[in-house]
């Protein structure tokens, strides 16, 4: 299976995720013993972005098409009031 860079990447991201800390004790010493990859794991390189999950992403979904262009409408309907 050919894999792109990125999806190689946000794959990972998501497989370390997954980790126990007992699992990601035993990967981060694999990765710290492979030439390639040890650069990488050393200590003092650059702080590691962290990512927030927008967990609520995509609660909205209706299935009904672009609500934003309805969105007064929706809410005036909501709280019984007129536009």
């Amino acid at each position: 299976m050919l894999m792109s860079a990125g999806y190689a990447h946000e794959e990972l991201h998501h497989l370390v995720d997954r980790l126990s800390p007992n699992q990601a004790r035993r990967l981060l010493r694999l990765v710290k013993t492979d030439p390639e990859l040890a650069d990488a794991a050393e200590e003092g390189g650059p702080e590691p972005v962290r990512r927030r999950r927008l967990s609520i992403a995509g609660i909205g979904a209706s299935g009904q098409g672009d609500l934003s262009e309805r969105v007064e409408d929706l809410l005036a309907e909501r709280f019984n009031r007129s536009v």
